[in-house]
């Protein structure tokens, strides 16, 4: 009896190990997707690989863990770390034109999630990515009014975002 109460200590401290490790590599790999950037010269909102990656970190992680890896990326940034596009980083990231994005993944797992129980997976990812894209836009509407923020902060992803959506509809994913 004792001795299957230390293995379930033991098992418990394994296991929150791995999910430590599973945010830290998560939250690293958002990182390395914010530095595929490409800086477009019209609008301060850069092309990115985070969208694809937190869509990606949403699809396949339970739902806590994906969203504790978002929020631990956010954190870092927000810290200063440089961990944003362009190797940035500080809270002026966050409260500047591009933090509406970045504040909008941190429902992103929660919207997913729930879209899978009731449409088919591509149109759970376009409905998502339709929910950065406004709120990122919105957000940049402080800085560059409605309708610039439409042109700058909307249209130019609409078919990156689309392409991103087709990848991560076809790659085979197990439901969790």
């Amino acid at each position: 009896m004792k001795a299957d109460i230390v293995l379930e200590n033991i098992w418990l401290k394994v296991n929150i190990v791995y999910k430590v490790i599973l945010v830290i590599i998560s939250s690293f790999l958002i990182f390395l997707s914010a530095q595929i950037s490409i800086n477009l010269p019209f609008t301060p909102v850069p092309i990115t690989g985070q969208t694809f990656t937190i869509l990606l970190i949403s699809l396949i992680l339970p739902k806590e863990w994906a969203f504790y890896s978002i929020i631990a990326y956010i954190i870092e940034g927000a810290l200063g770390f440089p961990v944003f596009a362009n190797f940035k980083g500080g809270i002026n990231v966050i409260l500047g034109p591009t933090g509406g994005y970045i504040l909008s993944w941190i429902f992103v797992v929660f919207i997913l999630k729930f879209l899978l129980r009731y449409v088919p997976r591509f149109f759970a990812l376009l409905l998502t990515s339709l929910y950065i894209l406004i709120i990122g836009s919105l957000w940049l509407s402080i800085f560059v009014g409605i309708e610039n923020a439409f042109k700058m902060g909307f249209l130019p992803f609409i078919i990156g975002d689309f392409i991103k959506i087709i990848i991560l509809s076809i790659i085979p994913i197990s439901k969790r």
